[in-house]
C-alpha cells in the first residue's frame, strides 16, 4: 500500500428497528477482528480499539454510543452482539402500540395506499417514557467524556433551525458539552412522527428542541469526515510532518481519481437497508402526476434512501482509492424488500438478520479485506 492509513472511522445510519443490520454485520467483523488480534498476539479486539472515531445518526447513533461507551456494569464497551440485544429484546417495548388521532383513524380506512401513507402522519407518538428507559438502562450515568474512543453524534435544532452535533472530543474540553449519553441517544433518535422531541440546553442555558439527526444525515459519514479532520489536525498539532503542507493545500479534484496524498483516513460506512420500492410507472402515465402516486415515494424513498445515497457519492470523492487500489472508503448498505422497511416493526427483526447474515455468506471476499484494512 502506498501510505499507511492513520485514522478508522466507522459511519452508521439511521433506519429505526433495521438497526439490527448494522448490528449483525459489526458483529461479524468482531470475531473477525477478534481472530487476527489472537494470531498476532494482541489484547482488546474490541471495536473502539481499533476505529479512531465512531459516528451515527438515529439508530446508529445508538450504536455508535454502545460501540464506544463504558457498560456501566463491566466498564467495558458494549460489544456489537449486545447492541443488537438492545433491540432483539427492547424492541417491543419501545414501539408499542400507539394510540390513534381522528385523522389518523379517517385516513387509515380509506382503501388508497397514499391515504395510508398519510395517516401515518397524524398518528400519535410512541411513548418516550419506554425508550427513555431502555437508554438509562444501558447508558446509566456515562458521559460524553467517558468515551472510550472518539464518537459523533447528530441531532437538529428545530427552535433554531439548526443542526446540533454531540461530539466526545467537545464534551472532553467543555463540561457544558459533556452530555450524558442516555440524553444524546434520545436527541438523535427522537424521529419525527414516531416519539416527542428531545427538550435539553445549549452550551448558553438556551432551550433546544432536538429531533432525530436523519433529518438531516440519515448517513452521517460527511459529517464524520468532517470531525475525523479535526481530530486529525489536533494529533498532528505537535507532530512535524513535511508532506503535510502539501497534503493540506491539494486542489479539487473533479475525478474519483486514485492519489496517495490526501488525508490517510480509512472509513467504513454501514447502512441499515436500501428498501427497494420502486414508483408504478404505467400507474404514473395513465393519472399523470397526481400528488397522491408520489407523495409515498417522497416520503419513503427520497427522504431516507436518497439522502443517504447522496453521502456516499460525495465520500467517493472525498476519500478516493491508493492508486495501488487499497480503498479510503467502503460502504455496506444491503437490500431490504418493501414489506421489511418499516423502522418501528420489531417483527421484522428475524427477517433483517438472515438477511445481513446472507449477506455475510455472499461476501467473505469483502469481509476479509475490511478486517485486514482494520487489523494491520
Amino acid at each position: 500500500m502506498s501510505q499507511n492509513i492513520s485514522l478508522k472511522i466507522l459511519s452508521i445510519d439511521g433506519g429505526g428497528i433495521r438497526g439490527v443490520i448494522p448490528c449483525r454485520i459489526l458483529a461479524h467483523i468482531e470475531q473477525q477482528i477478534k481472530i487476527r488480534y489472537q494470531l498476532q498476539n494482541r489484547d482488546n479486539p474490541a471495536l473502539y480499539n481499533v476505529f479512531d472515531l465512531i459516528a451515527g445518526t438515529s439508530t446508529g447513533g445508538i450504536i455508535a454510543l454502545g460501540l464506544s461507551a463504558k457498560n456501566p456494569a463491566t466498564q467495558e464497551a458494549f460489544t456489537a452482539t449486545e447492541m443488537q440485544k438492545l433491540y432483539t429484546d427492547n424492541g417491543g417495548f419501545i414501539f408499542q402500540k400507539r394510540q390513534s388521532s381522528f385523522l389518523y383513524s379517517v385516513l387509515s380506512v380509506i382503501p388508497s395506499k397514499m391515504a395510508k401513507s398519510v395517516a401515518q402522519l397524524f398518528q400519535k407518538p410512541y411513548a418516550s417514557t419506554h425508550i427513555e428507559e431502555v437508554l438509562k438502562e444501558y447508558f446509566g450515568e456515562t458521559h460524553l467524556c467517558d468515551c472510550l474512543t472518539d464518537v459523533l453524534v447528530t441531532s437538529h435544532d428545530i427552535k433554531s433551525g439548526r443542526p446540533y452535533y454531540y461530539s466526545s472530543r467537545l464534551g472532553k474540553m467543555r463540561e457544558e458539552e459533556n452530555h450524558a449519553l442516555s440524553e444524546v441517544a434520545r436527541s438523535t433518535s427522537a424521529a419525527p412522527t414516531f416519539f416527542q422531541p428531545n427538550v435539553t440546553q445549549d452550551i448558553y442555558n438556551q432551550n433546544m428542541i432536538l429531533v432525530d439527526g436523519g433529518v438531516l444525515a440519515n448517513n452521517p459519514s460527511v459529517l464524520a469526515y468532517a470531525e475525523a479532520k479535526e481530530i486529525y489536525k489536533k494529533r498532528k498539532k505537535n507532530v512535524q510532518n513535511k508532506d503535510y503542507a502539501d497534503m493540506a493545500t491539494k486542489g479539487f479534484e473533479p475525478e474519483t481519481a486514485p492519489d496517495d496524498y490526501d488525508l490517510p483516513f480509512y472509513m467504513l460506512s454501514i447502512g441499515t437497508g436500501k428498501i427497494q420500492k420502486k414508483l408504478d410507472i404505467d400507474t404514473l402515465q395513465k393519472s399523470g402526476t397526481q400528488t397522491q402516486n408520489w407523495l409515498e415515494p417522497l416520503l419513503n424513498n427520497v427522504f431516507m434512501n436518497s439522502t443517504a445515497e447522496t453521502n456516499d457519492y460525495v465520500m467517493h470523492y472525498l476519500l478516493p482509492p491508493y492508486t495501488d487500489g487499497t480503498p479510503r472508503y467502503q460502504r455496506i448498505n444491503i437490500d431490504v424488500p418493501e414489506e421489511l422497511g418499516e423502522m418501528d416493526n420489531p417483527d421484522n427483526m428475524p427477517k433483517l438478520i438472515a438477511l445481513a447474515e446472507e449477506y455475510i455468506k455472499n461476501n467473505k471476499q469483502l469481509f476479509d479485506e475490511i478486517c485486514n484494512m482494520l487489523v494491520r
